[in-house]
């Protein structure tokens, strides 16, 4: 523990300094206020002891300083001249104790003893707080729900292991952040982390970036190109949205992970990797291949460790922790925090597009607050009139769909507004790819 004693006394100030380090304390002396002040912005102490009484800065000066400067740090006062009110407003003010000169050695030693076990558990209680927070913060993955919790405890399992997973949840869950948390806790944490967009990519290329090809093998192969099969031998092969994958190459794929061997497109000799496989789907594998749309053989072989990441609106409990976060990481400068009538629409919208909608919203919140105050107005209004909205049908319309699709152009027309016209940016306001926006826009404009 460290300890400052301030006192413009010398023979008081190190008398009790060699006694603090006889007891094993790490003390510090100061002969007036504003060599203290010096002393503390340069250390952190844990304890103060100070006269009260001293040249142009005073112990209740120099305890006004500390709480201010590091708030932790406790002091304890001494003075000739003690009254009950001066006590009284000293331990108002934030004192930990106050004390009457002359005092009994063994008194305070038995004092700053106990302080000692006070600060030790206060550590304690740090450093579990700070253990319970990455239990919740799960590499970025915020969520203190049972769903959560019990998803938690499948990653710290399957880490550590080679087994291929598959992490099956609807967009904006957050699939890539759980398949990164897995690679950055496993062994290969310091090799590649491969990701490949199988949605992204048609049948020739994703078989190209999956594989390699050699030059000349078709139209536009100009040179010879590794695949990513190879870019991550000994590391990770992140396969995101695997439902996607045309049949035909994933014949191909179910021998690359059988047997780890391949082929470049338009090759002839095998390449060995190691490599550990991590998929995710939007869409239930066991229905695909009901449907004959994938591979029985293949489902088998990829689903050793399923993973299910339960949308937003299923744990809604989870929104206060998330949006904390969110605030934190746009406005790390600022302390920000939501009204309980922000909260309270947060908590009812059913967030169609999960974790990356409320992400998007509450940077809105932050890049839109005014004098550092975040205002209900600045909500989308598809979250401001959620509950308006609920359960209403217009009537005349004649089909459901049509109701929807005005609502869908009531959304894009209110989001075109308040970017300005920006596509690129109402897209990503609402947490859409840019051609899907162009597309709808295009739908809107023919009808």
């Amino acid at each position: 523990m460290n300890i400052l004693i301030v006192d413009d006394e010398k023979s008081l100030r190190l008398a009790l300094a060699d006694e603090l380090v006889e007891n094993g304390y790490d003390v510090d002396v100061a002969g007036c206020g504003e060599d203290a002040m010096v002393l503390i912005d340069k250390k952190y102490f844990d304890l103060v002891i100070s006269d009260v009484v001293m040249m142009s800065i005073s112990g209740m000066d120099l305890l006004k300083y500390i709480k201010e400067k590091t708030p932790q740090t406790e002091l304890i006062l001494m003075t000739a001249y003690g009254t009950i009110d001066s006590a009284v407003n000293a331990v108002k003010a934030g004192a930990l104790d106050y004390i009457c000169k002359p005092f009994e050695l063994e008194r305070l030693l038995r004092f700053v003893k106990t302080m000692k076990e006070t600060i030790q558990l206060r550590h304690e209680n740090k450093a579990l707080k700070s253990k319970l927070y990455d239990r919740y913060n799960f590499h970025n993955i915020i969520g203190q729900s049972a769903s959560m919790q019990r998803m938690f405890n499948l990653l710290e399992t399957v880490c550590d292991t080679n087994a291929t997973v598959i992490i099956q949840g609807e967009t904006g869950t957050g699939k890539e952040m759980v398949g990164e948390a897995i690679h950055f806790n496993s062994q290969r944490k310091d090799k590649a982390f491969v990701p490949v967009s199988c949605a992204a990519l048609s049948k020739e290329l994703l078989e190209s970036e999956l594989f390699g090809h050699e030059q000349g093998s078709f139209t536009g192969a100009t040179k010879q190109k590794r695949g990513r099969f190879e870019l991550a031998h000994e590391g990770t092969l992140f396969l995101d949205e695997i439902d996607d994958i045309p049949l035909e190459i994933q014949v191909k794929l179910l021998r690359a992970i059988q047997t780890g061997r391949f082929e470049r497109v338009g090759g002839e000799h095998p390449i060995q990797v190691d490599v550990r496989i991590i998929g995710t789907t939007k869409e239930n594998l066991l229905d695909l291949v009901e449907k004959g749309k994938f591979r029985r053989d293949l489902y088998y072989r990829l689903n050793v460790i399923p993973i299910i990441l339960p949308p937003l609106r299923d744990r809604k409990e989870d929104i206060p922790l998330l949006v904390n976060h969110f605030l934190k990481k746009y406005s790390p400068a600022h302390l920000i925090e939501v009204s309980s009538e922000i909260m309270e629409l947060l908590l009812k919208y059913d967030w169609d597009g999960n974790v990356r909608e409320l992400q998007h919203v509450v940077q809105r919140l932050v890049l839109l607050r005014k004098d550092g105050a975040v205002d209900i107005d600045t909500l989308p209004g598809k979250i401001l009139n959620y509950q308006s909205q609920e359960g209403v049908f217009e009537l005349g319309k004649d089909t459901l769909s049509a109701y929807l699709d005005d609502l869908e152009k009531n959304i894009l027309d209110r989001a075109l507004e308040f970017t300005k016209g920006g596509k690129t940016e109402t897209a990503r306001l609402l947490g859409i790819p840019l051609p899907t926006l162009k597309s709808k826009l295009a739908r809107y404009v023919q009808r």
